[in-house]
């Protein structure tokens, strides 16, 4: 009996801080519709974007005048080296992976153009390569989530 009280304590607690579930980010009052404006219209990124807003309940207007447009530039992707093993070889790698992001309606800026930026460590295993290109593949894609979700913030945010 006791423990009834305390999960509705507890799940008043989480409404109240402002806890909602990764994904559930809704922005169809702010834009009931958009136009799709992408720099590679055949990429993965353009594919996720496209089903997010379809999931958002967002019409995708089929020619730029009739709702606001967002422009999507190319999704930008950069490796460096963080580290080094014993052999003089890199050990550790962060990749960066952006685009640029702006909203425009009839010549009107409502979203300057901005850059968006997701960052990932990951360790490269010498002795394992085909599993080290799986590992990557797997990474982009969480991080390319990861800039469709503050896409869809930076649309619910507004100006």
């Amino acid at each position: 009996m006791a423990l009834l009280p305390l999960t509705l304590l507890l799940c008043g607690l989480l409404q109240g801080c402002g806890y909602s579930l990764r994904g559930s980010d809704v922005i169809t009052a702010t834009y009931p519709s958009l136009y799709l404006e992408y720099q590679q219209p055949n990429s993965e990124f353009s594919r996720l974007m496209s089903r997010s807003l379809a999931v958002a309940n967002v019409d995708l207007a089929t020619s730029p005048g009739t709702a606001p447009t967002l422009i999507l530039g190319p999704e930008v992707r950069a490796n460096r080296p963080v580290s080094i093993n014993p052999r003089a070889r890199a050990a550790q790698y962060e990749v960066r992976l952006s685009v640029t992001m702006a909203l425009t309606q009839d010549g009107n800026v409502l979203i300057a153009p901005q850059t968006l930026v997701v960052e990932r460590n990951y360790f490269e295993d010498i002795e394992n390569l085909a599993g080290n290109r799986e590992e990557v593949e797997i990474i982009l894609d969480e991080m390319r989530r990861d800039l469709v979700n503050r896409v869809m913030r930076r649309l619910a945010a507004g100006q």
